[in-house]
């Protein structure tokens, strides 16, 4: 039996986000267990940390792709968004 630590996502990004071409939403991984036929406990948790540390690697660059992609046109939706100042909240209060 083939041991190994499966990892999916499906990523729902606002509708006008533009999607480089190396990205897609909906992913899935195999991230098999070097070690799985080993005898011992030791062994075979040696090869899950393995296989979990891969999994956080890739993933990690993954997502941090889609947030530098996502987080760009939040930054220019935020920049459009004119700031209240502190006199504007302070004269609202008062009335």
């Amino acid at each position: 039996m083939s041991s190994a630590i499966s990892v999916t996502y499906e990523l729902n990004p606002p509708a006008d986000t533009p999607i480089p071409g190396s990205l897609t939403s909906t992913k899935s991984h195999q991230f098999p267990l070097a070690k799985a036929d080993a005898a011992g406990q030791k062994e075979y948790y040696e090869g899950l940390r393995a296989a979990v540390l891969q999994a956080k690697s890739t993933l990690g660059e993954e997502l941090t792709a889609w947030r530098d992609v996502v987080g760009k046109r939040e930054e220019n939706k935020e920049a459009k968004i004119p700031k209240k100042s502190e006199d504007d909240e302070d004269e609202e209060t008062e009335e």
